[in-house]
């Protein structure tokens, strides 16, 4: 369904009951990657996943946004849907988000989910690439980013295995407005730093990297769980970069152990 947030619809899947959990999607994807996750956890959780503001169903920005206005509509959202806290995970952009959230309001999160991400802003470079694929996505379509993250996200191995997958992947991805890309590319581009933020987090995190991720590869998603007292840290053998939608089995089996042992 859609709520009226911050002067747009926003688009958001909800399903079961219980203590809520919010999973937020990275680029160029939509709440549809969670669908296995959320077919897992809705027996025993409210399990919520947004689309984020010019992604999927929601609307595109008119004007630039920046990752912490995505994170004001995750808490407005929240407000709007009665939850005082939940259990957090993001994936890819969508850690980026969910530290936003933790730097601006780190109470209401009882336990934080990072898959295939990174705490550290763009360098100089990374910064550079994103804003050509802005301009590309601008003069050429939303087929700029399937192009361009379809070869990162899974395995050759899967790519082989799962034919449908690759195709799912590219039917979503190439149906993301491409006006909203650019805003999430530029978003991301000039990201603020969240490494500092590290120390500060106190609630329970589990940690999950792909074998043969080259995006948020396994040694820097280690780097940062050993900067979190107590964070729990798993590698999913021959996956890439998309884990949850790649190894949906070995990642449900680590999501679903780690929320059995978080109090909401």
């Amino acid at each position: 369904m859609k709520h009226h947030i911050n002067g747009a619809e926003q688009f958001v899947e909800e399903q079961g009951q219980g203590a809520p959990v919010i999973l937020l999607h990275g680029f160029p994807l939509d709440h549809r990657m969670w669908q296995s996750q959320v077919e897992v956890l809705s027996g025993n959780y409210r399990v919520i996943t947004p689309d984020l503001r010019g992604m999927g169903n929601s609307d595109v920005p008119v004007t630039n946004i920046s990752i912490d206005q995505y994170a004001d509509d995750i808490l407005t959202l929240m407000d709007k849907m009665d939850i005082q806290k939940a259990a957090l995970g993001g994936f890819s952009m969508g850690g980026y988000v969910a530290f936003a959230l933790l730097r601006k309001a780190p109470k209401r999160f009882t336990a934080l989910l990072l898959a295939n991400t990174r705490p550290e802003a763009d360098g100089q470079e990374a910064r550079k690439n994103r804003m050509n694929m802005a301009v590309s996505l601008y003069e050429k379509g939303s087929a700029v980013a399937r192009d361009a993250m379809l070869p990162k996200l899974l395995t050759e191995q899967t790519k082989q295995d799962q034919p449908k997958l690759v195709e799912t992947l590219s039917t979503v991805m190439e149906s993301m407005p491409a006006e909203g890309l650019v805003h999430a590319c530029l978003a991301m581009a000039f990201r603020e730093d969240a490494v500092d933020l590290l120390s500060s987090i106190s609630v329970p995190m589990l940690v999950i990297a792909g074998e043969q991720d080259l995006i948020a590869p396994p040694d820097v998603m280690k780097k940062m769980a050993d900067q979190v007292s107590g964070a729990s840290y798993h590698v999913i053998p021959a996956a890439s970069h998309l884990t949850p939608m790649e190894k949906p089995e070995a990642f449900n089996a680590l999501l679903v152990d780690f929320l059995k042992g978080v109090t909401a």
